[in-house]
């Protein structure tokens, strides 16, 4: 009995030391996805209770392009602007027939509040946008949401 407790006891120690201690940084918060369109000339995702968040990183690419191989932009210079975060063809050209993986992350300039991550699946066809829905590779969903296939 005393053999037993102490070698659970030294398994249960010797797990915290290599896998750390559970915690509020342990948890992993998922992406949110929104919708992008046409307007102005401009590609433009909606973003729900934008309040006084901004991007402070951004990467566009072509989908199936590697994680290594990834452009991230971390002074992306564009703005939340009334709800909307618009890209413009001199900040980045989607060529037709692309299907583009927009992710971003937002701070907030006046509240202390948590960053917020976007992906967003953005297709381009006969110079209409349209979206797609995203890979469980592309997305990180919350636990037990529904998977939808393209």
């Amino acid at each position: 009995m005393v053999r037993t407790l102490s070698t659970t006891l030294l398994l249960c120690v010797c797990l915290m030391v290599l896998t750390g201690c559970p915690g509020p940084g342990d948890r992993v918060v998922p992406d949110e996805t929104s919708l992008a369109r046409w307007k102005e000339g401009k590609i433009c995702i909606d973003i729900k209770d934008a309040q006084d968040y901004q991007p402070v990183a951004i990467a566009i690419n072509l989908r199936g392009t590697p994680s290594k191989e990834k452009d991230f932009n971390f002074s992306p210079g564009l703005k939340v602007i009334e709800g909307e975060l618009c890209i413009s063809p001199s900040y980045f050209y989607f060529e037709n027939g692309g299907k583009y993986i927009i992710e971003f992350v937002l701070h907030p300039i006046l509240d202390n509040k948590e960053a917020r991550s976007f992906v967003v699946g953005v297709g381009i066809n006969n110079n209409q946008v349209y979206n797609f829905p995203l890979t469980d590779r592309e997305f990180a969903r919350p636990y037990g949401s529904i998977q939808v296939s393209e």
